[in-house]
């Protein structure tokens, strides 16, 4: 973040990396009471952390914070094995993000989120679904023309949405 000829920096962590990639952006507003500037986007895929140690994590990273965008699947197995090792503890990537309580939670933090229950994957245990090229090319067709994942409007998971019930022909144009 602080060499000079970096300019933005966008975060995409999956499964247990989540927990690093909170813990450190924690550590980073409690240290320099604020994330670094050039953090644009961070991206919680298929984040395999606890959901009561990410409100912890969540809480302590300040109000002003780069967007945080959720990819979460309710049919991830490898999710759910590891809630089942948790004693049963939701994580937080298998969450039903229409469902209350995790709509209002996830829209009181901020944080959106792109279903991928629906979203084939090339892995038996589903855990790699944001790694379809729908979702890769989507991503990357908004982050590379400067948009952001979801900026109030029609956001990432809408797009994907109609992606995987073929309602839209191209991402690029509807991006």
């Amino acid at each position: 973040a602080k060499h000079p000829r970096v300019a933005e920096i966008n975060i995409l962590a999956h499964s247990m990396g989540n927990w690093v990639t909170l813990e450190a952006l924690r550590q980073m507003a409690i240290r320099d009471k604020a994330i670094a500037g050039k953090i644009k986007n961070v991206m919680l895929a298929a984040p395999d952390v606890d959901v009561d140690v990410f409100a912890r994590q969540i809480a302590e990273i300040v109000p002003k914070r780069p967007p945080f965008t959720l990819f979460a699947s309710t049919n991830d197995e490898a999710l759910g094995f590891s809630q089942r090792l948790a004693g049963g503890v939701e994580r937080l990537g298998s969450v039903d993000p229409n469902e209350e309580p995790w709509r209002s939670k996830l829209a009181a933090e901020r944080i959106a989120v792109v279903d991928l229950s629906d979203v084939k994957s090339s892995d038996k245990l589903n855990h790699t679904t944001f790694t379809s090229a729908d979702v890769v090319r989507s991503i990357g067709v908004r982050l590379s023309s400067g948009q952001k994942l979801h900026d109030g409007g029609a956001g990432l998971g809408d797009r994907i949405a109609q992606v995987t019930a073929g309602a839209a022909a191209t991402v690029g144009a509807a991006a």
